[in-house]
Formats: C-alpha cells, sequence, structure tokens
C-alpha cells in the first residue's frame, strides 16, 4: 500500500511517473556466474530437485555446480572428447554423459563412482570413415538402461546393472534409422522419454520418430518438410512434445494426432535453438539468438524478455525443474545462473516534470525535400545455370552459394536441394567434367571438429551426386575446416555464408 500511496501522490503533485514493468516471470538478472569449465559447454541440465546444474565442456569433463551457492561441488573428467549432454534419472540419483568419443558414462551422484560405461556401435561410411559420436542419452522410466545414439543412425540401449557374472553388458543397437540396404540415413540429433513413459522420442533429419520402450520397435512416425530437426524435449502439456529446427522454429506437437499445436520463431531461419519449459509449462526459454537468451510466454507466444549476458552465441538455455531459475550456456565458455528478479527489486522511479517554458517562435524555413532516385537491384546470378563450359578453364573455383548447411551439422538445409539439381544439371550436360568439391565451415567450436565436419558436408554432397547416377571417379573431394573464410564469423549470416561447399574443375 505504501508503494501505491507514493505513485498518487506522485502522479497527482509532481505530474508524471515512468512507468514500472512488473517483472512476473519476465525479468531475470545473472546471479552467478560459474566457474571451472575449461572452454566451451555444450550441454547443460538440473537435477530434479534443482538443486545442481551439471555440465560437460569440450575436454571431456563433467560438471556439477551448487545452483544456491554458484560453487563449483565436482569435476569429473569422464571422456576424451567433447561431452554433448547430460541428464539425471527421474530420483536424481544416476548421472549420464554421452561425448563426441562415442562414449557414455553412468554415475552414482551420491558417492560420484563409476558405475557403468557403453560405447557407440560405429557406422562404417563408404569412404572407410567410422561414425560414432554420440549426441544424446536418456534413462528408460525404471533407471535400469540409458538409450543413446548420434552420427551412426543407431539407437543403443545399455543395461546398468551387472549380469550374474559381475560384469557390465556391452549395449545393443536395438534400433536404426539408417536405410534398409544399410546408407546412412542422417545423424540422431536428439531424443527423450515421452509424457507418458511409453516411448522414446528421437529427431533425425526431417522425422520425429516413437519407438515403443517394451519392443524397440518404431510405433509411429511425424514428418517436418520445413527444416532439419535438432532435438526434442517433453512438452509444457500432457502428450505434447517440442522440436527446434534450423529454420529457427520451436514447434509443439500433439503426440496423439502429430499436430502443430503451436510454434514459436525464436531464431533466425538457417540457425537453430533450444527449448525448456517453466515448471508450470507458461513460459519457454529458447537460446542461439546470438549472444541473449529470449523468455516467451507460451499462451500467448510473444516474447516477453531478453536475458543479455555472453560475448558469444548462447548454445543451450534450460529452466529449472522446481523454481524459476534458468541457466544458459554459451560459446564463449561461460555459464550464468539467472534468477527471477522479484517485484520490490524495481523500485518505481518518479520523474518530476518541470513547468512548461515559454519559447518564442521560431522563424519557420521552408522544407527541403531531397528525392532519392531508386537503386536498380542487379540479379543474382544464377552461377550453375549459366556458366558455359568452354569459357572456365581447368583449375577454376565455383562457389556454390546455395549449398548451405545447419550449424555443427552436415545436413542440408532445404533450400538447398534446388542448387543441388543444377549442379546435378550441370555433371549431366558435361559428362567428360571431372570436379574436386571443397568443404568449409564457420569458426565456431573445436578446429578439430570443423575439419571433420567439413568432410562430412562435402561428403553429402558427393552422396547426392553418386545416388543420381553420377560416376564416383569424377568427383573427388578435400576438406578445409574453418581455415578458408569468405565472410565475417563475428555473424550469423556471415558465419552461414562460410558453412559451404566449393567446386573446382579438374577436366573438362
Amino acid at each position: 500500500m505504501i508503494r501505491h500511496r507514493f505513485f498518487l501522490l506522485a502522479f497527482l503533485l509532481l505530474g508524471a511517473v515512468l512507468p514500472f514493468r512488473k517483472g512476473k516471470a519476465q525479468e531475470y538478472k545473472i546471479e552467478f556466474n560459474l566457474q571451472g569449465n575449461k572452454g566451451e559447454v555444450q550441454n547443460i541440465r538440473f537435477n530434479p530437485d534443482g538443486r545442481y546444474l551439471a555440465g560437460g565442456d569440450q575436454f571431456g569433463n563433467i560438471l556439477i555446480w551448487n545452483v544456491k551457492t554458484g560453487k563449483l561441488e565436482k569435476s569429473i573428467n569422464g571422456h576424451t572428447r567433447r561431452v554433448l549432454e547430460v541428464t539425471f534419472n527421474k530420483s536424481g540419483s544416476m548421472l549420464a554423459s554421452t561425448s563426441e568419443d562415442g562414449s557414455v558414462a553412468v554415475w552414482d551422484t551420491k558417492s560420484w563412482r563409476l558405475l557403468a560405461t557403453f560405447k557407440n556401435k560405429p557406422f562404417v561410411n563408404y569412404d572407410g570413415r567410422e561414425l560414432v559420436s554420440s549426441s544424446f542419452v536418456v534413462f528408460s522410466p525404471d533407471s535400469r538402461y540409458v538409450y543413446f545414439g548420434g552420427d551412426n543412425g543407431y539407437i543403443m540401449k545399455g543395461q546398468i546393472q551387472p549380469d550374474a557374472s559381475g560384469s557390465i553388458r556391452p549395449a545393443d543397437a536395438v534400433f536404426s534409422t539408417n536405410y534398409e540396404d544399410g546408407r546412412w540415413y542422417g545423424t540422431i540429433t536428439g531424443g527423450c522419454i515421452s509424457g507418458d513413459e511409453k516411448y522414446l522420442v528421437i529427431t533425425v533429419g526431417h522425422l520425429v520418430d516413437f519407438i515403443d520402450l517394451k519392443t524397440d520397435v518404431l510405433a509411429k512416425y511425424f514428418r517436418y518438410d520445413e527444416g532439419y530437426l535438432n532435438d526434442v524435449v517433453v512438452g509444457p502439456q500432457l502428450n505434447t512434445v517440442a522440436t527446434w529446427s534450423d529454420d529457427g522454429k520451436v514447434n509443439i506437437w500433439n503426440s496423439a494426432t502429430g499436430q502443430i499445436t503451436n510454434s514459436f520463431q525464436v531464431t533466425v531461419p538457417g540457425n537453430y535453438s533450444g527449448a525448456s519449459f517453466s515448471k508450470d509449462g507458461k513460459y519457454l526459454v529458447s537460446s542461439a539468438s546470438g549472444t541473449v537468451a529470449k523468455l516467451w510466454d507460451v499462451g500467448s507466444g510473444k516474447q516477453i524478455s531478453t536475458l543479455t549476458g555472453h560475448t558469444r552465441i548462447v548454445r543451450i538455455s534450460r529452466f529449472s525443474p522446481t523454481e524459476n531459475v534458468i541457466a544458459t550456456a554459451s560459446y564463449d565458455g561461460t555459464v550464468n545462473l539467472w534468477r527471477e528478479k522479484k517485484e520490490e527489486e524495481t523500485p518505481p522511479v518518479a520523474v518530476i516534470t518541470p513547468p512548461p517554458v515559454k519559447e518564442e517562435p521560431k522563424k519557420e524555413e521552408p522544407p527541403v525535400v531531397v528525392i532519392t532516385p531508386p537503386v536498380k537491384e542487379e540479379p543474382k546470378k544464377d552461377v550453375l545455370k549459366d556458366i558455359k563450359i568452354e569459357e572456365v578453364h581447368e583449375g577454376d573455383i565455383i562457389q556454390l552459394e546455395n549449398i548451405l548447411f545447419r550449424q555443427s551439422r552436415p545436413e542440408l538445409l532445404p533450400s538447398s536441394y534446388d542448387e543441388l539439381k543444377k549442379l546435378l544439371e550441370f555433371m549431366k550436360k558435361y559428362p567428360k567434367v571431372e570436379i574436386e568439391l571443397s568443404g568449409h565451415t564457420d569458426n565456431v567450436g573445436d578446429p578439430a571438429k570443423n575439419q571433420k565436419l567439413s568432410e562430412q558436408r562435402v561428403i553429402v554432397v558427393k552422396n547426392y551426386l553418386i545416388k543420381e547416377g553420377i560416376k564416383e571417379s569424377r568427383i573427388k573431394t578435400v576438406a578445409y575446416g574453418g581455415d578458408r573464410p569468405i565472410a565475417d564469423n563475428r555473424t550469423e549470416p556471415g558465419r552461414q555464408k562460410n558453412r559451404r561447399v566449393e567446386m573446382k574443375i579438374l577436366k573438362k
């Protein structure tokens, strides 16, 4: 009541009061900048009671922070390469982590004793490379098993408890997303257990797959043609899941009907985000919108707040399961804990409006009209369509501008297929031409990983051409990682341009 009286008096006596935003589930402040990680943190997760935050860094370390104090309580070197996922079981008694090295580790959270380790099944690509990186891991509802998978396209299932001999059995491949003829389909980018605990839900390519936990058989799937799916989480309402994709959207799906019931454009197309819902399901926090995280009202679909405190792209953001606390992790190596501002933390500010000052009338000058001639835009040249073989020379490099990939993945943006078809037509039109395809990435992340990623991307393009009838002997490949940028890596549009494929004429 005192605050209200002050407002009323200030308005009546002083003439103006600056409006204040109430800030209920809208305004957050950084409570802790968490320490102890070495380099970038790829993923973070609160434990079920919200007391601890787990994360994993690029050097294979698993980190446990106390949410109340902000202090690092435990650091374990569990993997040889970047940790891509950490997750707790329902009771919080176990934590599982998985890595680019293809390993999964399960830990007792009281003693931090290692309970079990598993290895991902390698998928041997046609060029002899082994795809083993694991991008997700989840516990079964009864905590007896872990499910994991990633680049190989397999769903692996590992039993945590030892068998009769006291040994931990190797994980089994219980499901494959790859083609029936053995060809690789795509990376499994995320997974979760459905709200009714009947299904393992995964994202791969354009698909959301529901795998029956009792039979390990595909029960149903939904398709999203607007973009490639990056991950999936349990949605804010019963029987819903939420996915995010490289068209910059977070979509909420009805798990029974496959209908999208709500959609949020949380970042620009060509980028990917993450989604996490508040404990009551009313709010959504998203990341990968540059150096900020964004808070959304699920009911209205409107953005209601921006969390600013990082210097590079925010990789992931998570809501606490028990209170209005948010954790964010960025490619700048920082991890922040944000707490909702209480109303009294934003006191009203009274501004006294001085009496009006009588001004002498100014001499009016005639307006100056500046006419700006319209700028004629030059049509963008269609390089592959316009190219004439007699005009090019062996050694010439042609940039395939419209073959673009989503960040950190060897997966094409949907808009790339028009350009691929033109490349295919060029190769068919000139059957004697031999080319070299070079793969490039932006500079986000580990250089060694970027080198591998550029190899995978250029192979995707090569595989497309071979699948459509072009002889493999006509196509050579080379990968440069992020060593040869053509645009500014400090901006997302620039990074997108650097994620590219170029063509060099070897023989015509």
